[in-house]
């Protein structure tokens, strides 16, 4: 199963290792969305979840996507933090003579 970037993110914050929880609780975002765009993409992606053979490699999926995204988030705020710092230039992370 691919998923894309928005579903990796619903299954980060509203995902539990449990699959039956999981699909519980992103039928109750469902239910409280009010954008029809984001109520879509809630629903596909728990219909994405309904599929059986979904069962057996669930809890690997869940812990896989989860790290991912709190990899991703890590690196974000570390760029913000490089971003802010007044400090920062190009030449503390190029060599010399790499011609760039």
């Amino acid at each position: 199963m691919k998923l894309t970037f928005d579903e990796k993110k619903l299954l980060y914050v509203y995902g539990n290792p449990d699959l039956a929880l999981t699909r519980k609780r992103l039928y109750g975002v469902a239910g409280l969305t009010v954008d029809p765009d984001q109520n879509k993409l809630v629903l596909d992606f728990c219909r994405k979840l309904e599929d059986e053979t979904l069962t057996d490699w669930y809890g690997q999926m869940f812990y896989f996507v989860r790290s991912e995204m709190e990899h991703y988030t890590m690196m974000q705020k570390m760029s913000r933090d490089i971003e802010e710092d007044k400090e920062w230039r190009k030449e503390d992370f190029v060599k010399p003579d790499d011609n760039v």
